[in-house]
């Protein structure tokens, strides 16, 4: 019996499953880096290990540490979650070694599976179709040039055909040639779309392999990175397993995980809208000789590419619970965190999941801190406010609440916002509604983008694939539903918020009735600058305190009239048509939620304050993190969109282009330095611009 749980993880996760193991009974002890010291996950722990430093490798990372803590603590076992050490062998023979039960697969298990190159291999032995694979020698994607010298691999053909088929003395690009352009680069260990490029051309492959490599070896520890053909238009479809210590192995369905960004999955849903019974028959039959094949033990997951001819191919097998269960456990009515703590004591599994049940439709959406619209950027900082409606039908696992620091060390992820239905276009509707009402303050974020692909026709349809977001720009996508004539309006209700806070603050501290209102006989001003250009608002109260007058940028607005007025909500009319709006002020930003969007304002000072503005051609670092690569030098002419340099920052690699072309002035940073946001990087002189 598990008595006290050690949790080796943090954010989302942690809290989701000390949720199941407190509710089973069973004391969580949680361990938190320097930057974690606030997070919820802390607060929720019965006891708590602090691990000092803040990046992944000094703290989530370290096994040696994690041990410690549950032995320090007196946990009897350790449950890793996913991402961090949840695939590494490593982790769970120290685990075990120490006594201690590891909520997971077996370590040889894990080690099968941890290396997809490996895991193919298996496979394809077992008679699971693969596709063909391309080996990538030791140390060609850590730098060194695949496209100009011979270099050895392995061409590993699935549907049957031989395994290790050496390509002894060829050349990279020839061996990728034989695959099919465009081919993709994968990393070989760990998943969540890290180390992987699509590459179209040869001269393209070097560098992506590189990019790759780095990646990989920056997240998993390991930069081994093969080919494969790039499918075009497949679906990315998975099945859940679980096994017990007793021989049994079950599936619980499928899901369907092809909206992705960057291979990283987004959006999740159970079932599939285009498994058919006896495709769902099929694969799931496949999933679990899998399973058998390789005796799997706990929550897992076995991922096929569904291509467009209706067959399909083996991907991966995830040996650790997946970020997008809760859609699993929507449907079938189980809870497979405590089946997982159930097997980890020795039960076999109960009657309930030998036979579940698989009733309507669940979609799960990963809600990120990041801009669709710049690159997918990451965005780090104070969590001011975060407010998902939940409701019938709608689960919220966060890993953030209001005041939450977003850390620029660990991946974006706020939360997983979940919704079931009896059908598919329900489950849709109620997740996009619970999405656009959110409040979300203080970093920028995927949720309008998120609203626009459950609301899309082709997604509604079920007409989708992995290529979604090639052939719909996410820049459109994922645009502020705000327009700007919403900015407008949402400008005029920060300022007669703040001017209604005023008049609050004032009856206070000069004792006056509540009813009193001191009321300007004049036209009062704001100015406040968003997404564009300066808007200038003015509003006149009358003495019975009602608004007669409303300008936005000098222009009278008959249309808008005032309704109501308060601190923290304004009501207007506009064009006979009431919104109400929820307006939350903070020290610099007015943040303005209604039904046409959401907006974050800063007012702009009367009086112009000094400051310092940067040379034309300068390039600061749009996030914090690590400069992994400077790929110039003082001297270099570039042009407009070439790469100068790579920042690496939750978890992913990210180039800072040049705007214009120039020559390099300037290098302010080296490979490995910390920078902050905002960060002066390169100085081009834009007068040499070829454009």
């Amino acid at each position: 019996m598990i008595s006290k749980l050690l949790v080796a993880n943090r954010g989302e996760i942690a809290r989701r499953i000390m949720r199941s193991a407190h509710a089973m009974g069973i004391a969580c002890v949680a361990v938190a880096s320097d930057a974690d010291a606030g997070a919820p996950h802390v607060a929720e722990a019965d006891e708590v290990v602090r691990l000092a430093g803040n990046t992944p490798a000094e703290t989530y990372l370290r096994s040696d540490l994690l041990v410690a803590a549950a032995l320090a603590s007196g946990a009897d076992a350790v449950h890793p979650g996913y991402g961090f050490l949840s695939e590494d062998p490593g982790f769970a023979r120290a685990c075990l070694a120490a006594g201690l039960i590891f909520v997971g697969p077996p370590p040889e298990v894990i080690e099968a599976m941890g290396s997809k190159l490996a895991a193919k291999a298996t496979m394809a032995g077992a008679g699971v179709p693969v596709l063909p694979t391309v080996r990538i020698p030791h140390g060609t994607g850590e730098g060194e040039q695949a496209d100009g010298g011979v270099v050895e691999g392995s061409l590993d053909e699935g549907e049957g055909g031989p395994i290790e088929h050496h390509l002894v003395e060829k050349d990279l690009i020839q061996a990728a040639t034989e695959l099919g352009w465009p081919v993709l680069v994968k990393a070989s260990a760990g998943g969540g779309g890290r180390g992987m490029r699509v590459v179209e051309r040869p001269d393209e492959l070097a560098e992506a392999v590189a990019s790759a490599a780095r990646e990989a070896h920056s997240a998993f520890g390991d930069g081994t990175v093969f080919l494969e053909p790039y499918i075009s238009r497949p679906r990315h479809v998975e099945v859940q397993i679980l096994g017990d210590t007793h021989g049994t192995v079950v599936h619980l369905f499928e899901r369907e995980c092809s909206i992705q960004r960057r291979h990283q999955k987004i959006i999740e849903e159970c079932p599939s809208p285009v498994v058919t019974p006896a495709l769902r028959t099929e694969m799931c039959t496949t999933a679990v000789a899998a399973a058998n094949a390789i005796g799997y033990v706990g929550a897992g997951t076995v991922e096929f590419l569904l291509l467009p001819d209706g067959t399909f191919a083996f991907l991966e097998v995830n040996t650790r619970l997946q970020v997008e269960h809760p859609v699993t456990e929507l449907v079938t009515g189980l809870d497979l965190v405590r089946l997982q703590l159930l097997v980890a004591e020795g039960h076999p599994l109960p009657p309930e999941v030998l036979d579940p049940p698989r009733r309507g439709h669940a979609i799960e959406v990963r809600l990120y801190a990041e801009d669709p619209t710049r690159s997918w950027q990451p965005s780090a900082g104070h969590l001011q406010r975060f407010s998902v409606p939940g409701g019938p039908g709608v689960r919220v696992d966060s890993g953030v609440e209001d005041g939450s620091e977003v850390s620029p060390y660990y991946d974006p992820m706020l939360a997983k916002v979940v919704a079931y239905g009896e059908t598919r276009h329900e489950a849709a509707r109620t997740l996009a509604r619970a999405l656009d009402t959110a409040q979300i303050h203080g970093v920028t974020t995927n949720r309008d983008l998120l609203v626009r692909i459950l609301r899309h026709p082709e997604f509604l349809s079920g007409d989708i694939d992995t290529g979604f977001l090639q052939r719909h720009d996410p820049a459109v996508l994922g645009a502020p539903k705000a327009t700007p004539e919403t900015e407008h309006l949402h400008a005029l209700a920060a300022a007669l918020a703040a001017q209604a806070d005023r008049r609050r603050h004032a009856t206070v501290l000069r004792g006056l009735p509540s009813g009193w209102r001191n009321v300007a006989s004049q036209m009062q001003t704001a100015s406040f600058t968003g997404r564009g250009d300066q808007i200038d608002v003015g509003y006149l109260f009358d003495r019975q305190n009602r608004c007669t007058s409303v300008t936005i940028n000098a222009e009278p607005r008959s249309d808008i009239e005032v309704m109501t007025c308060d601190a923290d909500a304004v009501e207007l009319s506009v064009s006979g048509v009431v919104r109400h709006y929820l307006v939350h002020r903070g020290d610099a930003t007015t943040w303005i939620d209604g039904p046409d969007g959401s907006t974050a304002l800063t007012e702009v000072p009367r009086f112009a304050l000094p400051g310092s503005t940067l040379a034309a051609g300068a390039l600061v670092a749009p996030l914090p993190g690590t400069v992994v690569k400077v790929a110039v030098s003082v001297g270099d002419a570039v042009h407009a969109g070439d790469t100068l340099i790579a920042i690496e920052a939750m978890k992913m690699e990210h180039e800072v282009r040049a705007a214009v072309g120039g020559t390099v002035t300037e290098i302010h940073v080296a490979a490995g330095e910390q920078v902050q946001a905002g960060r002066l990087l390169v100085v081009l002189d834009p007068q040499d611009s070829d454009g």
